[in-house]
């Protein structure tokens, strides 16, 4: 019991003081990893862990959509929040026709926003050149 506690306390205080980036980072990893299971419940046809992970992953997307500074983050925070509202979009549709294929969309367009961010996180400077350029070409993936 003991253990559990003290595991319980270190992962609230790990997760209290992380920074911002790398936070966002574990909401796009767990985003991702979701959506991973939840796309091999449906080829296993085991509807629960598709739907349960699913879920999931809607949350998160869901989370990255209402965290989007606008004055801060401009054309670019109005470009993700499109393609967040794709995603949530295919998610939705996923769920209603337990489509596999909307599940892989939704990781073709999350996958290289995730990766922009953490190239711009490791270098510690926010390139938002970059950051666009990345966005963009997610857009295109959408489309």
């Amino acid at each position: 019991m003991y253990n559990k506690t003290a595991s319980q306390q270190y992962h609230q205080t790990q997760f209290t003081t992380i920074d911002r980036g790398r936070l966002l980072m574990m909401m796009f990893d767990g985003a991702l990893n979701f959506l991973k299971h939840s796309r091999d419940g449906i080829a296993k046809n085991d509807k629960a862990q598709f739907s349960r992970f699913l879920s999931k992953a809607h949350a998160i997307i869901t989370e990255l959509n209402n965290t989007l500074d606008f004055e801060k983050g401009g054309d670019i925070a109005k470009e993700l929040e499109r393609l967040y509202d794709f995603m949530l979009h295919h998610l939705t549709q996923a769920n209603l026709t337990k489509d596999g294929k909307k599940v892989d969309d939704v990781i073709r367009v999350l996958t290289p926003i995730a990766e922009a961010f953490r190239e711009i996180l490791s270098k510690g400077d926010v390139n938002f050149d970059e950051l666009e350029a990345q966005v963009k070409s997610a857009k295109k993936q959408a489309e």
